[in-house]
């Protein structure tokens, strides 16, 4: 038997699971969103795992989320304590897919009036939701039951994944094409979001400088347009030019498509939030300049990354689209690489669109004499 699977498109976020709903004055479209979302959940009753399904199609297959994967309906447990329905709007017509409790589930269809709906959408919600615990288990546990505290009004204060921003794309590992040599991605049908489970003997990066290896469960973030990708370009010293040895520099790197002047606390949130623009679509960070002492402009010996002969943090706002900083002790004689690190306000490296792309760094050889 096939279904014809219904594309729902939220209008609005959702809101607190424990607001009491019944005292909203119920506006025109309360009533329909209440009878949609019932005949919604009476449909998802009858979808298996696995169904044929539409790009795009976002439902219910028992208590579980399910998404379309390469034309097939792919299913996965929602947090311990929740299960998956559809769920009326409140400010606005349609209605939204939300991974939630049973008791919100029913206050949401009752304030609208609509009847015969509440949580039996969903009667072997609580055996399959539960066998999600293989699956959510230590994700049950960070979500603190999950639907309670999912709906504050503000998604990015939601403690569950809202389906609007999930990458279906993510799910596909890349060898339906195989090319040789060509590895398979790891795949993810809920944006990786409890990745850092596979590895538990890492701690959470959580904002900190880890020496000993970790794992960031914050997102990549907003990625510029090609035209926006960031560029540096060292002005002084000049490229296999020399300095004096010991004695104070500047160094000066002229700076494209870099807002420059945002940094965060290094100590406290490394990493620690997603790449963000500014209202022209340019990452919103700064850079850094780090020399290493070589043993000759000609070696061809990789550099140990944790041993530099001067570092600096270029936190300030350029100036004319230069950064500087200075050397104030100067450098002992010997030959040199200077590079440059440009990173978003958290410190995390540049992230471009495009995976050809010149270098968003600079790198130049110099000797002190």
């Amino acid at each position: 038997m096939k279904f014809t699977l219904i594309l729902v498109t939220a209008l609005v976020g959702s809101v607190s699971a424990g607001r009491d709903f019944t005292r909203i004055r119920r506006a025109s479209f309360d009533l329909k969103n209440g009878q949609d979302a019932i005949a919604l959940n009476n449909k998802f009753k009858t979808l298996k795992d696995g169904a044929a399904c539409k790009a795009g199609d976002i439902v219910c297959v028992g208590a579980k989320f399910a998404q379309c994967v390469n034309g097939k309906l792919l299913a996965q447990s929602c947090a311990a304590g929740t299960q998956c329905a559809a769920l009326p709007l409140i400010n606005g017509p349609g209605t939204t897919i939300a991974c939630t409790t049973a008791d919100d589930i029913t206050r949401r269809i009752d304030a609208t009036g609509a009847t015969g709906g509440g949580n039996n959408n969903n009667n072997n919600g609580g055996n399959t939701n539960n066998n999600g615990g293989n699956n959510g288990g230590n994700n049950g546990g960070n979500n603190n039951g999950g639907g309670n505290n999912n709906n504050n009004g503000d998604p990015q204060k939601s403690l569950t994944l809202d389906p609007k921003v999930i990458a279906a794309g993510f799910a596909n590992d890349g060898q339906d094409e195989p090319t040789e040599g060509q590895v398979a991605s790891k795949t993810s049908t809920n944006n990786f979001i409890n990745f850092c489970l596979t590895v538990p003997q890492l701690p959470i990066t959580n904002g900190k400088q880890i020496t000993t290896g970790s794992c960031n469960p914050a997102p990549i973030g907003v990625i510029p347009a090609v035209e926006k990708m960031p560029s540096s370009k060292f002005t002084s010293p000049k490229n296999m030019g020399s300095v004096p040895a010991n004695k104070a520099f500047t160094v000066s790197m002229a700076i494209r498509n870099l807002d420059t002047g945002f940094f965060t606390n290094a100590q406290k949130n490394f990493m620690g939030a997603p790449q963000f623009l500014n209202n022209n679509g340019v990452i919103q960070g700064h850079s850094h300049v780090v020399i290493e002492k070589i043993d000759s402009i000609t070696t061809t010996t990789p550099t140990d990354p944790r041993k530099f002969a001067f570092f600096k943090g270029l936190n300030a706002v350029a100036q004319g689209g230069i950064l500087t900083a200075d050397v104030s002790q100067g450098l002992p004689a010997g030959a040199y690489r200077l590079a440059s690190i440009n990173t978003a306000a958290n410190h995390q490296p540049v992230i471009a669109p495009v995976a050809q792309h010149g270098a968003l760094d600079d790198v130049i050889y110099f000797n002190v004499v």
